[in-house]
């Protein structure tokens, strides 16, 4: 169960367990597998954005359904306008207090238990016919043990107390084998009796949003008049003692669980189209928690011009970001010393452009772009489990980056230090030509490089920008503003001192590099 506290407009404090994204992460699983023509964010450019974390910053844990659809959204931006209108209109329609408050009191009842969701519990192995048969026959044979208790007197006084045994364990069995899809069928009814609720508030804003979900209602409103079944905790009282002896609940469940296995579709249906609107709510929700924000200009037409203009461009996951333009009308090489925030700037910039897609909401002043496939590859490592080495690592990633873009989609990449795995003359060529080739296939790439020799060698394709450091009295400090043209210095050495190394240290590396730059020798 998730917990929630806080209002609108605040930053939501929700609380995550183990396994528990894995559950949220269901209903798109689901939805990729029925349709795997829809782009998906892959894992590496997700881990690399750290989009768990960002998808946390918004969630506001109100039900199973808004969590699961809101998951959906980041991880499958739109890329086609009709769905990004949907979206858009939805989020705009809750940031008004009237509907979303109407909203909110019906959400809340449906409440927040992930192991509920309808693709991963909702699945029960078997037809369950066998189940049934047992609790049918159980729950005759309880009155039935009385009856011959009657007929024998104190030969059959026994009986009833052995099939209230037999009943109860039976009974705790069941209950704890199946307490996930109990909880899946409850909120199941849930669902179904929250968009009856929807439909009788008779919004006409929110009825033109939830079509869907009461075209579905007609078709599971059996599952209204059969109940909801008691949940797999039991409370103790004395209804929960008849049910564990009758088994009444149970045999209510199997019959819940074929009405929703034959309306499956239509249980899809509401989950998404409650989901949608509670979704919805936690992005205006979190819109006004952003230092800025901007409604994006996208342009989905498959001819949209190959540009980004973008203002003030911020990080939503920092506390004090420093905000930068992007302008992207050829590709970006990025440079400067370590530390003065290329790295956030590729992150913050891809960000951008995916949660402009996915939630119509561009952490900026003012952003304006084609709708793109958003890829990254950024924070790789070596797998231990599989033997591969990080530069193989960067390599299938630059080259699932490549491909998208070789098979015509609109791409939109960043990438951190391209093939850092190798040696310096390998990579200083190898990254050139790669880099080359993602401009040449009409990917828009934001590259960053410590590697100054690809500013001339991408010239005049890419346009140079960096970031750099100043020096005020024997100390470093950055101001993490984005300028134009290639870095002009360098720094590692120099934040080796700061960490505490010996100077001496520092004086000889620097002595060293100095050589090497003067005579193209290390000896």
């Amino acid at each position: 169960m998730a917990r929630k506290s806080g209002g609108f407009g605040t930053r939501p404090d929700v609380e995550y367990f183990h396994g528990d994204m894995d559950y949220i992460r269901s209903y798109h699983d689901h939805l990729a597998a029925e349709r795997p023509d829809i782009f998906s964010i892959d894992g590496v450019t997700w881990n690399d954005l750290d989009m768990d974390r960002v998808f946390r910053c918004l969630n506001q844990g109100r039900s199973t359904s808004g969590e699961q659809v809101l998951y959906h959204w980041l991880r499958a931006p739109a890329v086609d306008g009709a769905e990004w209108r949907r979206r858009r209109g939805l989020v705009t329609l809750m940031e008004e207090d009237e509907p979303r408050c109407r909203a909110e009191a019906i959400l809340a009842r449906l409440g927040c238990v992930r192991r509920a969701g309808p693709c991963v519990r909702f699945a029960p192995r078997g037809n369950g016919n066998a189940r049934l048969a047992l609790c049918a026959l159980l729950a005759l044979l309880l009155p039935l043990s009385f009856i011959g208790a009657a007929l024998l007197g104190t030969n059959g006084v026994l009986l009833p107390l052995c099939a209230v045994i037999v009943n109860s364990l039976t009974h705790e069995l069941l209950k704890r084998r199946l307490a996930g899809e109990l909880d899946a069928v409850n909120y199941m009814v849930s669902l179904a009796r929250a968009a009856r609720r929807f439909r009788k508030l008779g919004d006409e804003w929110l009825d033109q949003h939830l079509t869907p979900a009461y075209d579905a209602l007609t078709r599971v409103k059996r599952a209204l008049w059969l109940g909801a079944v008691l949940p797999a905790e039991a409370s103790g009282d004395p209804k929960d003692l008849l049910l564990t002896v009758t088994l009444l609940d149970l045999i209510a469940f199997e019959r819940l669980r074929r009405v929703f296995l034959r309306q499956h579709d239509d249980v899809l249906a509401l989950h998404d189209a409650l989901g949608r609107l509670d979704a919805a709510i936690s992005v205006a929700s979190w819109r006004r928690t952003l230092p800025h924000w901007c409604e994006p200009r996208l342009d989905f037409a498959p001819d949209a011009l190959r540009a980004v203009e973008a203002q003030d461009i911020v990080h939503p996951l920092l506390d004090r970001p420093v905000p930068n333009d992007l302008r992207l009308s050829r590709p970006l090489l990025v440079t400067g010393s370590n530390a003065s925030g290329k790295s956030t700037y590729l992150r913050a910039a891809a960000l951008c452009a995916l949660l402009a897609q996915a939630v119509c909401t561009a952490s900026a002043r003012s952003y304006s772009a084609p709708a793109c496939c958003v890829y990254t590859s950024m924070t790789l490592s070596d797998d231990l489990i599989s033997g591969e080495s990080y530069y193989m690592a960067e390599m299938r990633a630059i080259k699932r980056i490549l491909d998208a873009a070789n098979r015509g989609q609109p791409v939109l990449c960043a990438v951190d230090e391209v093939l850092r795995g190798t040696n310096t003359v390998e990579r200083i060529a190898a990254s050139c030509e790669i880099l080359r080739a993602l401009d040449r296939a009409g990917a828009l790439c934001l590259a960053a490089t410590h590697d100054l020799e690809l500013c001339g060698l991408l010239a005049p394709r890419y346009e140079n920008v960096h970031f750099e450091e100043r020096v005020e009295d024997g100390r470093m400090s950055f101001d993490y503003r984005l300028r134009s043209g290639p870095a002009e210095t360098r720094n590692a050495i120099d934040l080796l001192s700061l960490i505490g190394l010996d100077q001496s240290i520092v004086s000889a590396a620097h002595a060293r590099a100095s050589r090497y730059l003067e005579t193209g020798l290390w000896s």
